[in-house]
């Protein structure tokens, strides 16, 4: 359908940043590319991805508190189920314009605030966008039908500049870095790479650790003052070229996240051609290809920092692994890879109800 119009709905974390709000203006960005007519229910963002979506000549509007009368859309799309007003907000507004309704959850059924609003948004959809085979099977399990479940993947966010030897130069770091990159938040695994990082230097004392994300947890500030030494780097958000600089700047990705789906930061690492270590979540088989783009460790101090250590110290595994992960990114984890798949979709759902 030429011109087709989509509304994407998810209100955002500013001044926090999370995966799923890259996902959703990556994927409105991407689909605006293809020659959708794109626009944004959300609230209040970063400067810099605003001016990314005004260049895409997507306009990006609050939440409708009412229906209105004017159909303003052949489709809507929500995102993000640990904000289940985004799926609350689309369904309504996809029922009362009368057109289809799609979902993409992108968040691990621990962290749903209103589990079963979520899940009675995914029965009631017409499309369920998953990103592993095991989210697939997780929410067929619990009724949502076989036939509106289409998997997608994941793709990098990283329109910034890289400048590693600035980053380096500017935080004091001579030696080797792992970069922990996401929410300050207990089940991301910031605390336990905090705890790991004395069994790493006790084997690499040059080491260097980097955390980088939004300050989430009420308590974070306490875990890092109990772990407070001249090699832990702490970062709240920062800028586009800040987050490539580091990612580039790293010698590996570090994550042992235990909730989540697709972690977004994987497939950045990847692009930089670094290897990730994480730890087992819903589907994080079909995620890290274990020994081969990164390794999956039990959620615990020295099981990390073994991992750490091993790939610290074996730069040709590092090198390795690296390539493996950036070869799949570039070959699978793009943005235009998946709006490919959810455009097709979207082609299905709205001729058949034109």
């Amino acid at each position: 359908m030429s011109g087709m119009r989509v509304r994407y709905v998810h209100q955002g974390y500013f001044p926090a940043r999370a995966g799923a709000e890259l996902m959703t203006r990556s994927l409105a960005v991407a689909m605006s590319r293809r020659g959708l007519r794109v626009g944004l229910y959300g609230g209040e963002g970063d400067p810099e991805d605003e001016r990314l979506m005004k260049a895409a000549g997507i306009g990006v509007e609050p939440l409708p508190v009412r229906d209105g009368e004017e159909r303003a859309a052949d489709l809507v799309h929500a995102v993000d189920a640990f904000q289940p007003e985004n799926i609350r907000t689309g369904l309504r507004l996809a029922r009362a314009w009368g057109v289809p309704f799609a979902v993409t959850p992108a968040s691990a059924p621990d962290v749903w605030p209103h589990r079963a609003a979520v899940l009675e948004g995914c029965r009631r959809a017409d499309a369920v966008f998953v990103l592993t085979d095991a989210e697939r099977d997780m929410l067929r399990a619990e009724g949502v039908a076989d036939s509106v479940l289409h998997r997608i993947g994941q793709g990098a966010h990283l329109p910034g500049t890289a400048d590693p030897e600035g980053f380096r130069a500017a935080h004091g770091i001579s030696g080797p870095v792992v970069l922990f990159l996401g929410r300050k938040m207990r089940s991301k695994g910031y605390r336990v790479l905090l705890e790991a990082t004395r069994h790493v230097w006790a084997r690499h004392p040059e080491a260097h650790f980097v955390f980088l994300g939004p300050r989430w947890d009420e308590d974070w500030a306490q875990w890092f003052a109990a772990h407070a030494d001249p090699r832990i780097t702490e970062l709240d958000r920062v800028d586009e070229d800040t987050k490539l600089s580091a990612l580039a700047a790293c010698d590996l990705l570090c994550l042992p996240s235990t909730v989540d789906v697709f972690p977004l930061v994987f497939v950045e690492a990847w692009m930089c051609g670094k290897p990730v270590i994480g730890s087992a979540f819903m589907g994080s088989a079909e995620v890290i290809a274990d020994g081969r783009d990164g390794l999956i460790v039990p959620p615990a101090a020295r099981p990390v920092a073994d991992a750490v250590s091993r790939l610290l110290a074996d730069p040709a595994e590092r090198a390795r692994m690296g390539r493996e992960g950036h070869d799949r990114a570039r070959r699978e984890l793009t943005w235009d890879a998946v709006a490919a798949q959810v455009h097709r979709v979207y082609t299905e759902l709205v001729p058949a109800r034109s």
